[in-house]
């Protein structure tokens, strides 16, 4: 039996002494060993409050968030080192003496099995999985150690070691379980916290706290411990009150899931990110705003078949998202609810005429009182409707946007030279665009399809002066550089305009409630009644409402300011936002290049004499086309005759005020069914130097200025062009010449075409009144 004895103590000599060496050899030559990057980490979203909104699991699926050592409470690691490894500070990653107590009991004496595995051989059996039950085991395990502690510091090991430890079911790091268990950064925990996560690593299957028996057996294991740190702090014994508190701790399946829809497009934007913490802009009081607006919305006309809605909320000054609602129920399979609607690509409808409106004020074409028209109109093939199928006749641009005519907006878009429709919506970032051909036209009236986000950062550029910037989801995130797509003064006459866009009858409460409020919007209705938006702005927000189905089944009752409009205003109602907001408190126009003038209200030009009435307007300077008015006339009337006097005579005549509207205007006003008090005929006897001057003379309009026309020779089709001028009101007839030959003359209603051939000539055009126009053509010969 000696002789047994002191075989095992000559064994136990000679593998000390080898290990030894082993060790010594290792120490110096082993290599550095990654801690971090070895292993995936969740991602946990939080709201720009820092509450979190939903903990993703790693990909092997386990909760681990890395916290640093600076970002873990003082307690923890006080209390993880007085419980695991009193030395810590003290020995080299490796209790020698405790080693050779727990060798000679476990296998020289064999009383019982001894541990003594510190801190750091616990950091490597975790980074390495090593089976440290087995001599072989704890062997591998000292020597990681070594190697460990051979290359990185006492506080870089105990960083390592606490985002590594167990801490029950899936849950591994200080960080995630801290947040799961006490909902709280491992910064922030208090004794009791602190005392009760730094026992469950010793055995996280029996302490498991989310099981009553586990439970139990943590609280015995936290006492034994809080008696131990009495001992190293006296002073503690006062926070007995607090252990001995009921206990509150939330299990894994507990966690919020909170914005479904803003966190996954989180996650899919955040693809090239690293794990770990994300603060985001989500602002959950405005999230939790919108989603019940929206839920109690649909509950209200689930009945007219609207069962679906999404809304988005976006901070213009800081370009970052504070709500999104995909869908009015993320659960509900019946309305696809987990598809995403502010990121789903829909027709926007009419949402994007204001960009038009505001492209053609940078252009000069129009300012915000100038007469469009809308009237039956045809471009290339491309013949619009109204929604009311209805024409309107002469209407200001401001009246025309917000009734969203459609004409008038195709129009201007045709019209756009400098930077086209098209061009804008490619500068802003709008993906997935195809070729100008495809839509042609129709774009400004819903023809390409947007989502909510790209439709915001549209409107955020108006808020913007002008300058457009891409959207963000992160909370630290600062606004990018952004681009200057239209001037800050069309910019604000665009929103002026929308502002006088009335809400829909449907919300008087909130016009009672908020009247103080400015909120520039604009409606819109895709095509076959699909989708029904409802877009403004006010305070510090865009908000973008859509109304309608996932699977693009239409209903007639998605029409924008019937569906979506009462939502966009229910929105707006909860929202906690500056109720004094102006939109000139935004814009300051006083400091734009900006000028407001007195306008005729009929005809948008600068005022004159004898218009009936007149309103403010604004006009850029230089850019907006002005002229004055010359459609009041005052006229002499012969009293006896009633006819237009050849020159006024105080004895036989009277002035009198007409309206005398250009040809154009004036077939449009007749087609309106507007009656419009013209001027009589001339009375016998005048003189064509007397007629020639009293009015405009006519304006060419086919053939256009400056176009070359071509001469096919072998085509079949005859080389005609149609001759057409926009006259006085006063005229019924025009007379056409080519080179000082006579073509035709026609009634204003009639047409009159030439065939032409290839050369250079001077058309000229001569009213019933002897006023003139001439316009220089030229015909180019191109071979079929």
């Amino acid at each position: 039996m000696k002789r047994r004895y002191w075989h095992k103590v000559k064994i136990f000599l000679i593998v000390t002494a080898g290990l030894l060496l082993v060790l010594v050899l290792l120490y110096w030559f082993s290599p550095k060993p990654e801690l971090r990057s070895f292993i995936p980490y969740s991602t946990a979203y939080f709201d720009a409050e820092e509450k979190l909104l939903r903990l993703q699991l790693s990909s092997d699926e386990k909760y681990r968030l890395f916290a640093e050592l600076e970002n873990i409470s003082p307690s923890l690691i006080e209390a993880t080192i007085l419980y695991e490894d009193q030395d810590f500070y003290q020995h080299f990653g490796v209790d020698w003496g405790a080693i050779a107590r727990a060798f000679w009991m476990t296998y020289i004496t064999s009383d019982r099995r001894v541990g003594a595995s510190t801190i750091v051989m616990q950091l490597a059996r975790l980074r390495w999985k090593i089976p440290s039950h087995t001599l072989s085991g704890k062997i591998s395990q000292i020597v990681r150690a070594i190697q460990l502690s051979r290359h990185y510091s006492k506080r870089q090991l105990l960083e390592a070691y606490l985002n590594l430890a167990p801490y029950g079911r899936n849950i591994e790091g200080i960080g995630a379980a801290s947040l799961i268990y006490f909902d709280k950064p491992a910064s922030e925990l208090s004794l009791p916290e602190a005392l009760t996560l730094a026992v469950i690593p010793q055995n996280p299957n029996r302490r498991n706290p989310t099981t009553a028996q586990g439970f139990e057996r943590l609280l015995t294991a936290r006492a034994n411990l809080f008696e131990r740190w009495q001992g190293k702090y006296p002073a503690a014994k006062a926070q007995q009150k607090f252990l001995d508190l009921p206990m509150q701790v939330r299990a894994p399946e507990k966690l919020p899931f909170k914005a479904p829809h803003f966190v996954d497009y989180v996650k899919q934007q955040n693809s090239n990110w690293q794990t770990g913490k994300i603060i985001t802009s989500l602002n959950s009081q405005y999230q939790k705003q919108l989603e019940t607006v929206i839920q109690r919305y649909i509950a209200s006309r689930h009945s007219l078949g609207v069962k679906n809605a999404s809304a988005l909320l976006l901070n213009y000054r800081s370009m970052q998202i504070e709500a999104m609602v995909g869908s009015a129920n993320f659960h509900d399979t019946k309305i696809q609810g987990q598809v995403n609607g502010t990121t789903a690509k829909r027709s926007p409808g009419s949402t994007l005429k204001p960009f038009v409106y505001a492209l053609a004020m940078d252009e000069g074409l129009i300012h915000p009182h100038s007469l469009l028209k809308d009237l039956p109109t045809r471009f290339a093939g491309f013949s619009p409707e109204n929604y009311d199928k209805k024409f309107l006749g002469p209407i200001s641009a401001s009246r025309a946007l917000i009734e969203s005519r459609n004409v008038p907006a195709v129009d201007l878009q045709s019209k756009l030279k400098k930077r086209s429709f098209y061009q804008l919506l490619k500068d802003a970032q709008v993906s997935h665009l195809k070729s100008a051909q495809h839509y042609g036209l129709a774009l400004a009236l819903g023809g390409g399809e947007l989502t909510s986000v790209e439709l915001a950062s549209l409107y955020a550029m108006l808020a913007n002066s002008g300058k457009w910037h891409r959207v963000s989801f992160n909370k630290r995130a600062t606004p990018s550089k952004g681009k200057q797509l239209l001037s800050a003064e069309a910019s604000y006459l665009t929103l002026d305009m929308l502002n006088a866009n009335k809400p829909p009858n449907a919300v008087t409460e909130f016009l009672e409630s908020a009247s103080v409020r400015d909120i520039p919007w604009k409606t819109g209705t895709s095509w076959a009644f699909r989708d029904a938006w409802a877009v403004g702005i006010s305070g510090d927000h865009v908000l973008v409402i859509w109304v309608g189905n996932f699977d693009g089944r239409g209903n007639n009752a998605f029409v924008g300011r019937q569906a979506a409009g009462p939502l966009f205003f229910d929105a707006w109602s909860v929202i906690n936002d500056d109720r004094s907001w102006r939109l000139k408190s935004l814009y300051q126009p006083h400091r734009l290049n900006l000028k407001r003038l007195n306008v005729c209200a009929t005809t948008g030009d600068l005022i004159e004499k004898h218009c009936p009435s007149s309103v403010t307007g604004w006009f850029i300077p230089g850019v907006s086309p002005i002229k004055v008015s010359n459609v009041y006339r005052s006229l002499p009337i012969n009293k006896n005759t009633g006819l237009r006097a050849c020159w006024a005579n105080p004895q036989n005549t009277e002035q009198q005020v007409f309206e005398v509207w250009p040809s154009d205007l004036k077939h449009i006003f007749e087609l309106a069914g507007i009656a419009l008090r013209s001027p009589p005929k001339y009375e016998t006897g005048c003189e064509l130097n007397q007629t020639s001057t009293s009015g405009a003379a006519p304006v060419i309009t086919s053939p256009t200025a400056g176009v070359d026309y071509v001469y096919r020779t072998n085509s079949e089709e005859k080389n005609l062009i149609p001759l057409k001028a926009k006259v006085d009101g006063d005229v019924e007839y025009l007379h056409w010449f080519i080179d000082s030959k006579y073509i035709a003359s026609a009634r204003l209603d009639q047409s009159v075409v030439w065939p032409a051939n290839p050369g250079q000539y001077q058309v000229k055009v001569v009213d019933d009144l002897a006023r003139t126009s001439v316009q220089t053509v030229r015909v180019v010969n191109v071979s079929k």
